[in-house]
């Protein structure tokens, strides 16, 4: 929440987001309004034997302060399609605070995650929702037995590699997050590092649909912009958004498996990056219509 906080506050989200035109229309329909109730009031209050009326420069304030209100920075966009009752939404938040439904977290073939820095979706997900990692692994062991997989040499041990796409849905005890999916998005090489192929990205998002239409409840679906960061996929946000939407749309095409799309950007993220949400919601706008 602090961090989200902190995302509002941050200059870029007021640069993009505010606009004088639209500030000064809140502005002056605040004012008016207040200032005719203060006038309408008047005949209901009096001081003194005259009608009462609070300072101009308080209803002056009052009407900015409301106006800014108006005009803050939206952290969260919607877009509504009417046609399909489906809505999509881009939202700065933690993956883990958004709630209402289940979480997508990107994983390796090997499904390995004691690599990874506690900053990982994969090593959050374990720290927050399981006692150890042994209970996770052995979460990950049982919600993958009926998976195919083949053994290998990694690092001098054996390991099994699934293939991309491949699922595990994870039950969670927690009042937010109903679930997780926990999808091998990437190859690793031989440094336990994931390979960046935008192909097989695409091929994990298109499996990942088809096992939640098969497998999956019909639930709100709340994903990363998944190959953004270890995945080191040499794309922009836009096109790996991009890429989500139009696989989902093309899956719900054929089973409508979710009623809500939600798309989540970390608040550090959108700091560092500096992200336009005007710009992404106009985006979200022109891929939900055209690229189905």
């Amino acid at each position: 929440m602090r961090k989200r906080i902190r995302a509002f506050f941050s200059t870029h989200a007021w640069k993009y987001s505010f606009v004088i035109k639209r500030f000064l229309i809140h502005w002056i329909a605040t004012f008016s309004v207040v200032w005719t109730f203060t006038e309408f009031a008047g005949y209901f209050f009096e001081r003194g034997g005259a009608p009462w009326k609070p300072p101009v420069w308080a209803v002056l304030t009052l009407g900015i302060a409301i106006a800014l209100w108006m005009s803050r920075p939206r952290l969260t966009r919607t877009v509504k399609l009417p046609d399909k009752d489906i809505t999509l939404q881009i939202t700065v938040d933690d993956l883990f605070q958004v709630g209402g439904g289940a979480v997508i977290v990107p994983s390796n073939c090997l499904f390995k995650h004691d690599h990874l820095d506690e900053g990982a979706i994969l090593a959050q997900l374990q720290s927050k929702f399981f006692n150890h990692a042994a209970a996770f692994d052995s979460a990950l062991e049982n919600a993958l037995k009926d998976e195919p997989y083949e053994t290998i040499s990694f690092q001098g041990e054996q390991a099994r590699k699934y293939p991309l796409g491949t699922v595990a849905r994870l039950e969670l005890e927690s009042a937010k997050v109903k679930g997780a999916y926990v999808a091998a998005t990437a190859e690793l090489n031989e440094y336990g590092r994931a390979v960046p192929s935008r192909e097989q990205y695409r091929t994990a998002l298109h499996a990942l649909w088809e096992y939640i239409g098969k497998r999956g409840r019909k639930e709100q679906i709340i994903i990363p912009v998944i190959g953004s960061g270890r995945n080191r996929l040499n794309v922009n946000r836009f096109e790996l958004i991009h890429d989500i939407v139009s696989t989902f749309m093309q899956a719900v095409e054929d089973c409508k498996f979710s009623e809500r799309l939600t798309i989540v950007i970390h608040p550090d993220a959108f700091i560092r990056n500096r992200y336009d949400l005007e710009e992404m919601e106009e985006y979200l706008r022109y891929v939900s219509k055209f690229e189905r």
